[in-house]
């Protein structure tokens, strides 16, 4: 479940910066390379002109939702960016900036409202993730203010947005529930809480260890971005 999306607009030249786009750039080019327009004749690459990028990302490593029984956060809050995940989104900004500004030259070496819009949840570990990107991206060098635009929680549509969906709320009404009565699921995750020294009455179950094992992994470097 996506719940935090971030994505950059260029106007100047006109781009905007999404990992899919990207890939699907990466992707056109390679087949560009190989056939023209009429899948026969070569393409001739320098008569070709990037207009625009779109980067559409999630934050990074996080810290558990809810933590589990009687587990330290190590002075963290429930979903906080880690330093691990401020870490990956440096990493990603530095990659975009080879691509986007050294290798391409589209996007200026220096921050400049004029060529980029940025969008972003207002959830402060997709906040501070966006703000992660943008330093490996244009090396913290700036000409203007950096605004990253939100919206307000009740018209949000770049997470699945139960307050405001009808439909949605009745598709994924009871949804936990369900997924624990399946055959043999309430047994296994009463062996898993009992071998983890996890009491029988606290509320944990499978989406929950799931969320604390991908933090506890992301912690060593082992998994990518999970979460919501």
């Amino acid at each position: 479940m996506i719940t935090g999306v971030f994505s950059m607009r260029l106007w100047t030249p006109v781009g905007v910066l999404t990992s899919l786009a990207y890939c699907l750039h990466q992707r056109r080019g390679a087949l560009a390379e190989l056939q023209g327009a009429d899948g026969q004749r070569p393409v001739d690459r320098s008569l070709l002109k990037l207009k625009m990028v779109q980067v559409v990302f999630r934050h990074g490593a996080r810290s558990p939702l809810k933590p589990l029984p009687l587990e330290e956060q190590g002075g963290m809050f429930a979903g906080q960016l880690t330093k691990v995940g401020m870490q990956q989104m440096f990493a990603l900004g530095e990659r975009l900036r080879k691509n986007y500004v050294e290798d391409i030259p589209f996007l200026s070496p220096t921050f400049n409202p004029e060529e980029v819009f940025i969008r972003s949840t207002n959830i402060f570990r997709n906040l501070e993730s966006t703000r992660c990107l943008l330093a490996g991206l244009f090396q913290c060098q700036k000409e203007g203010p950096v605004i990253i635009h939100t919206d307000v929680a009740d018209s949000e549509v770049l997470y699945p947005n139960y307050q405001n969906c009808w439909s949605l709320r009745q598709r994924t009404r009871g949804r936990r529930k369900t997924a624990s009565l399946q055959p043999g699921i309430s047994e296994d995750l009463k062996r898993v809480k009992e071998g983890m020294g996890i009491d029988s009455s606290d509320e944990v179950d499978f989406f929950i260890l799931l969320d604390n094992v991908a933090a506890e992994q992301e912690k060593t470097g082992s998994c990518s971005f999970h979460g919501s």
